[in-house]
């Protein structure tokens, strides 16, 4: 007697459920959950032609599955994650929503609004071979999130001095570290923390959450020493500062090292421009909808054409040296429509 279990979803897509329920008789809903959370046995205690006809039917499907026999351990699934998708270069919106419509079976004007609600988390509860199999599949950063594991960000939001103490009060007494001066965010919640916090902060008001896993940041360069071989040489060889260039961009600090970090990609970068002795401090990335300016409109026309297919009514003198957005826009949206714009020589700043 054998056993066969789905190792993970691989190149197929939901669609082969349909097939795999009608071959063998599974209902739809369970076959979703085994795709989705695999590894995940598919039969069990299956005579051995059976159970080689349904690993070779789940293969040709573009599954990852495994025969063994009955007393062998089983794979054990994963701990549940969270899957959110980050996509660096938003030129590349179109492509990846497609891929991502066909990986979660369902239409793209469905996919697309999961990208444009950041930070875009696609899927909940699965595993982290389904995780794996979707950054084989986009051109994009997929960021697996284990909800109990994970560490959390407040950020308080309440004008109140007092109501904000308050709150603070309440964090104290769950003795999370609160840093000093600036009380504004606070960092490195757990899981049982945040809980513990939210359930008695009964108004549920005054604060937002960030799970770190799922938190932007940019790096900036405040200070070098341009007398100083070591860091000098670090910008040249590994950032790609032009050595000519070198005293104008210390006349110009700061500077950004890094338009888009991850939380775990923010630490190792931060430990490595120390090391290097830069004077260096990040900057989180809102999530949300931004307003953009525009200036060094060289081209009014090629400007307006562009702005056209995201704002209605756009008007734009020929003479214009700024346009201001009337409305904001998804930050995706706001970054694909910089990039557009970039491309014809405007220059773009956000007001989150």
């Amino acid at each position: 007697m054998k056993r066969v279990i789905i190792l993970s979803i691989g190149t197929a897509n939901p669609i082969v459920v349909k097939a795999l329920s009608e071959a063998f008789g599974i209902n739809q809903d369970l076959l979703f959950k085994m795709l989705y959370n695999a590894p995940a046995i598919f039969l069990e205690s299956a005579e051995e032609s059976l159970a080689d006809k349904a690993y070779h039917l789940l293969i040709q499907l573009g599954l990852e599955a495994l025969v063994q026999d009955m007393n062998e351990v089983a794979p054990l699934p994963s701990e549940p994650v969270d899957i959110a998708v980050y996509i660096d270069d938003p030129v590349k919106l179109t492509t990846v929503n497609k891929k991502l419509s066909e990986f979660l079976g369902c239409p793209e004007t469905e996919s697309l609004q999961l990208l444009l609600n950041e930070p875009s988390v696609v899927l909940g509860g699965v595993s982290i071979a389904t995780a794996e199999s979707l950054q084989k599949r986009l051109d994009a950063e997929v960021i697996a999130s284990n909800p109990k594991t994970d560490l959390y960000t407040l950020e308080l939001t309440d004008d109140n001095e007092s109501e904000r103490l308050n709150l603070i009060s309440l964090l104290r007494n769950q003795k999370v570290s609160i840093p000093a001066g600036d009380s504004r965010w606070i960092s490195n919640l757990n899981y049982e923390q945040l809980n513990a916090f939210m359930t008695r902060n009964l108004s549920q008001k005054g604060f937002r959450v960030y799970n770190q896993s799922y938190s932007r940041f940019r790096i900036l360069l405040n200070d070098f020493d341009i007398h100083h071989s070591v860091q000098t040489q670090f910008l040249i060889q590994q950032i790609g500062m032009p050595s000519d260039a070198l005293e104008e961009i210390h006349t110009n600090l700061p500077v950004i090292l890094d338009e888009s970090l991850n939380h775990n990609q923010l630490q190792e970068k931060l430990a490595i421009y120390l090391q290097a002795g830069l004077s260096c401090s990040e900057e989180r990335i809102p999530f949300g909808k931004y307003l953009i300016s525009v200036t060094n409109i060289t081209d009014p026309d090629k400007t307006k054409g562009i702005l056209d297919k995201f704002y209605k009514d756009v008007k734009l003198n020929s003479d214009a040296a700024m346009w201001k957005a009337p409305l904001p826009l998804e930050s995706l949206l706001s970054r694909f429509l910089e990039k557009q714009l970039e491309y014809i020589g405007c220059e773009i700043e956000y007001e989150y």
